[in-house]
């Protein structure tokens, strides 16, 4: 992380004018308008942060396969959402890191959470791709790892599409012309052929299931699930499937680890850029002061949900038997440590990770970042100049 760099790109870079460019750019080569605020710079991460970063995560998702963690995690994938043939690892996983400051002033990455499931791999290349572009600023790398646009992209293709048909291949959502993050599904088709498919539109023939290409019905072979199993529940979604049934069906990404690796994980697995957490339901007291701590769901996705300033009477509310669905962690310090206009930023970066089936380790090949001045680094949280989702540069 480096302050000096982001001053340099202030002063030196930065325009109103350039940033419109930038953003005219990007929406272009997304082919779908973002409706989700856009920092007005990357993040230059330096090499040491870098592989700080990498190696902390790779760390962390291989200790998440251990058979300890597995038989604990498995009690919280929901009945009505457990599917079969699971695999031995997850192909897709990320993990938010905060960046924060220790006591000899050194910047360190801490994990906020992370997820057994996929995030924005195309709407971030063509963040790093427009960025560099427009700023020219193409001596930077945008992506973790020693991978190029070419290796990105092949290994992108293979784990979704794999040696199907593209058609018979779907990126699965509810409502996909409803979510904010439709910019990625549309890269996603560009680089991989791979359309959208609502999950309410399908139809299910004994163990196949069918979508509509070109005004016809055409088999499923291969799914890319973005479906998120707590909004389908909320909207009370209508699923035309059972999760639970044997379904003649590849999974981009088996379902099961969004639930075997979350926030749950976190006090199973002892790391260094892991803070304190805790199981709300094995508390025995509950402590007077609850200030160190953050309360969080363990399976509310994009910030729901989380209390930054618990109370014990919040805690009261949470019925006996729903308190292993939360976690109390130890609040995060983020380092002020970008520089901008209207003050200093705290910043969040997310690995994203692929694991192919040969490979002995999950592989980082993406990342974003987002930034703010505020307790949390979402995106819905930050709608000011200077704040909002951003990418990472490399070098």
């Amino acid at each position: 992380m480096n302050a000096t760099m982001q001053s340099y790109f202030k002063n030196e870079l930065y325009s109103d004018v350039k940033h419109a460019e930038f953003l005219t750019e990007l929406n272009r080569a997304c082919g779908i308008p973002i409706e989700f605020r856009v920092a007005e710079m990357p993040i230059f991460i330096g090499k040491d942060m870098q592989l700080k970063l990498e190696q902390s995560a790779v760390d962390i998702i291989k200790a998440c396969i251990d058979p300890h963690h597995i038989s604990y995690s498995t009690q919280a994938i929901p009945d009505a959402f457990n599917v079969p043939n699971q695999t031995q690892k997850p192909l897709f996983s990320v993990i938010d890191f905060a960046i924060t400051q220790d006591t000899n002033g050194e910047y360190q990455p801490k994990v906020v959470e992370l997820q057994g499931f996929p995030s924005l791999f195309g709407y971030q290349l063509r963040y790093i791709e427009s960025v560099c572009n427009v700023y020219g600023l193409k001596q930077y790398s945008g992506f973790p790892g020693r991978i190029d646009t070419q290796y990105f992209t092949t290994i992108l293709r293979e784990s979704l599409i794999g040696k199907h048909d593209p058609d018979e291949t779907c990126l699965l959502e509810y409502k996909p012309d409803q979510q904010k993050t439709r910019p990625d599904f549309s890269v996603i088709e560009q680089l991989t052929g791979m359309k959208t498919t609502d999950i309410e539109s399908i139809k299910q023939e004994g163990n196949a299931l069918y979508h509509q290409r070109n005004g016809k019905w055409v088999r499923i072979r291969r799914i890319f699930n973005r479906a998120i199993a707590d909004e389908l529940v909320e909207k009370s979604a209508k699923v035309p499937f059972d999760w639970r049934d044997a379904l003649d069906i590849e999974w981009a990404g088996h379902p099961n680890w969004y639930f075997l690796i979350s926030k749950q994980s976190l006090p199973l697995i002892t790391h260094k850029a892991i803070p304190k957490t805790l199981f709300l339901s094995e508390l025995t007291d509950i402590p007077t002061s609850l200030e160190p701590f953050v309360l969080k769901p363990l399976f509310a996705f994009a910030g729901k949900g989380v209390n930054m300033n618990p109370q014990p009477s919040d805690i009261d509310l949470i019925p006996i038997n729903e308190r292993s669905e939360y976690i109390l962690q130890e609040k995060i310090n983020y380092a002020d440590c970008i520089d901008t206009p209207f003050g200093v930023n705290k910043v969040e970066i997310r690995i994203m990770l692929i694991w192919p089936e040969h490979e002995e380790s999950p592989i980082p090949v993406m990342s974003l970042a987002r930034t703010g001045r505020g307790p949390m680094m979402g995106v819905r949280y930050n709608n000011i100049p200077w704040t909002g989702s951003s990418g990472c540069l490399f070098g």
